[in-house]
């Protein structure tokens, strides 16, 4: 159904039968989204984003599930899904998610680089380095530090960074973000229970060290 509805939009749709097929044209295309469903047959949908995420791949993935309860989205979060969709859904609801999201990991940009301290972020190319080594983001984990670096020292509420991220008000979804923010502190901080890049201001949300500007 989703296949049949975007190719008479006038989108290029390549299938796969299985995850395992999947994760082979996950890695060898180039999509510009990827939808997963969470139940699919040889490897589940959470599992394959994790081993797309760990394999590089940065491109935008909307998850597909029977079930959208907090915990299972936390899972999600957790290996790198960007945006859920609970079934039944409107195809064209789908449509309008593929659109937002495309947006939000495209955004024009006033800078094209960020340095702050051994950490280089370019923001026309979506990468970012770190003493000189790349480091492979998720379009989310990339926004969520894009944001906490243009204004270092500034505190960022959970919400204002759901609001930012997701454009979404929902106050249930608020610790959302915390997966997010771990995933993205394990790929840029040496050690990341002792951050240096994006510090924890208790009771509050996140910002950027400032003393690394």
């Amino acid at each position: 159904m989703v296949a049949d509805y975007l190719g008479a939009r006038s989108y290029e749709v390549v299938q796969a039968e299985d995850g395992i097929k999947g994760l082979d044209l996950g890695l060898s295309s180039d999509p510009d989204i990827i939808i997963l469903d969470v139940v699919m047959p040889g490897i589940d949908g959470v599992r394959l984003c994790k081993l797309l995420r760990e394999k590089g791949v940065t491109t935008p993935i909307i998850m597909l599930t029977e079930r959208a309860t907090i915990k299972d989205k936390e899972a999600g979060y957790g290996v790198g899904v960007d945006d859920y969709l609970a079934k039944p859904f409107s195809p064209r609801e789908l449509e309008l998610r593929m659109e937002s999201l495309q947006k939000r990991t495209a955004q024009p940009i006033e800078q094209s680089i960020l340095r702050r301290g051994e950490m280089e972020i370019d923001l026309t190319k979506h990468i970012v380095k770190i003493a000189g080594g790349e480091v492979v983001l998720t379009p989310i984990e990339f926004n969520i530090l894009k944001l906490l670096a243009s204004a270092p020292g500034q505190v960022y509420s959970r919400q204002d960074l759901l609001n930012a991220i997701w454009d979404t008000a929902y106050e249930g979804y608020k610790r959302n973000i915390d997966p997010h923010v771990n995933r993205l502190r394990t790929k840029i901080e040496e050690n990341p229970k002792k951050p240096k890049y994006v510090l924890t201001v208790w009771g509050i949300g996140y910002k950027f060290n400032d003393a690394l500007t």
